[in-house]
């Protein structure tokens, strides 16, 4: 199990709802809406998430901030696929 998948699964075991916004990240990321989400990255609305729970994935280092500006942060997952086998594996055994 690579430190992201662990980091997945320890998050996740503690914090569940962190569940569903990174299964939003995934799908926004395999299916972008819109041309601004693919080129700069996804913001917190699009995974229906309070920011202050994106600032815990960046500094858990699961998300990354790909633009920044006054008005506007986009985020990518650091590792998409490894995300998702975390969250395939974790939530399938329940555990660690």
């Amino acid at each position: 199990m690579t430190e992201i998948e662990e980091k997945v699964c320890r998050l996740i075991r503690e914090r569940p709802d962190y569940i569903t916004i990174l299964k939003q990240a995934i799908q926004v990321e395999e299916n972008p809406p819109n041309d601004a989400v693919r080129e700069f990255g996804w913001e917190w609305h699009d995974v229906h998430a309070h920011p202050a729970k994106l600032t815990k994935l960046v500094s858990e280092g699961l998300v990354k901030v790909t633009y920044k500006s006054r008005r506007y942060t986009h985020y990518r997952l650091v590792d998409k696929d490894a995300i998702k086998k975390a969250l395939k594996s974790c939530l399938f055994t329940g555990k660690p």
